[in-house]
């Protein structure tokens, strides 16, 4: 594994593999939403990123050390101008506002596949949208908050990939096959 370079195919796979990857080219990552807010959250609160990316089955080795600095530093400008659309507040009010949007975002997610489903999972529980204010207080994004957002994100994945499966199974049953006996 050499950080930073071309990616080798195992290692291609390895990085498919990964809920914090969206996307992964010979020389490109491109990570999901969910981990670039989560990451952006938790490095705002002081933690390192390259704990944030090991973490996420990110190394560094394999990532590369440039690579994550330049993505944090521009997920972290990314996130100030969303919230603020200038620079007077200070990480905390930034890292309230994050948290509050990702909230509503997952909400909004829940509420759609619900809809879509019609068929309410009430064996997991979802945050409301008015559950938090709109400040949090730097002390409440502990290590067990950022976990909450990652297993949320884990368990909303792991819907999809199920949802996805039974339409595929719906579409492989709703195709005639090419071999119809007359």
């Amino acid at each position: 594994m050499r950080g930073g370079g071309a990616f080798s195919d195992e290692e291609i796979q390895l990085l498919r593999g990964l809920p914090a990857v969206a996307n992964v080219t010979r020389n490109r990552i491109t990570y999901s939403d969910a981990f670039k807010q989560v990451c952006t959250i938790r490095y705002l609160a002081g933690e390192s990123p390259t704990k944030i990316f090991r973490e996420a089955g990110l190394p560094p080795d394999l990532v590369g050390y440039k690579r994550i600095e330049r993505s944090v530093a521009r997920w972290k400008a990314d996130a100030i101008k969303s919230v603020s659309g200038n620079d007077h507040l200070d990480d905390s009010e930034i890292i309230a506002q994050l948290v509050e949007r990702c909230k509503r975002t997952l909400v909004t997610r829940r509420n759609l596949d619900n809809i879509a489903s019609d068929v309410p999972d009430s064996s997991v529980p979802v945050m409301s949208e008015g559950a938090v204010g709109a400040y949090v207080s730097i002390g409440a994004l502990d290590g067990d908050t950022a976990g909450i957002i990652i297993k949320q994100q884990a368990r909303r994945i792991d819907e999809l990939e199920r949802a996805n499966a039974s339409l595929l199974d719906k579409l492989d049953k709703a195709i005639p096959s090419s071999t119809v006996a007359n």
